[in-house]
């Protein structure tokens, strides 16, 4: 038969414990007591002031580039997002048809685009646009449910209605 221990175990382990947490703190402490080979012994002289100047003078010219550089960044990408208009166009999910919303009017209303006279008709319109200095771009939008449409034919039919102009899928069911 086999017989408990006739000591507790936690006798042995609590003097143990003390221990590891003693040498973890003296682990902790080591950088703060060594000292780089590399380094004198004695204190660092002070640095001459008119290298102090000169390294200021330095830092400030970098400082002033890098702060040109954020701004003309900043600019540039303001203006991108002002020089584009995107049209969104949407799939409709029980018939793959596309439409968008057109603006013409007083009040914003669904336009089928069923042909590809209806595409160039469109892009004729919203590449009036860029006359004023925007590019078109064009999101086409898969359905945001499961659909058996849009069927691929009608997926490279209008892939080749927008052929010329920029133009992308956004398809929220497709592999990433």
């Amino acid at each position: 038969m086999i017989q408990p221990p006739r000591r507790s175990v936690t006798r042995f382990f609590i003097p143990l414990i003390d221990v590891l947490i003693l040498l973890f703190c003296m682990f902790l402490l080591l950088p703060f007591v060594s000292r780089p080979e590399d380094s004198p012994p004695g204190p660092e002289s002070p640095p001459d002031p008119a290298t102090l100047a000169r390294k200021l003078k330095e830092a400030e010219d970098q400082l002033k580039i890098r702060d040109e550089e954020v701004r003309r960044l900043m600019q540039e990408r303001a203006t991108a997002a002002e020089r584009t208009t995107v049209r969104v166009l949407e799939i409709d999910p029980d018939t793959g048809e596309l439409s968008h919303f057109s603006t013409d009017g007083p009040r914003p209303e669904r336009v089928r685009v069923a042909t590809a006279d209806d595409a160039a008709a469109l892009i004729r319109r919203t590449q009036q646009v860029e006359r004023d200095g925007k590019k078109a771009y064009f999101l086409i939008l898969y359905p945001r449910k499961r659909s058996a449409y849009p069927t691929q034919p009608q997926v490279n039919a209008y892939a080749e209605w927008f052929k010329g102009v920029p133009h992308q899928f956004d398809n929220p069911f497709a592999a990433r």
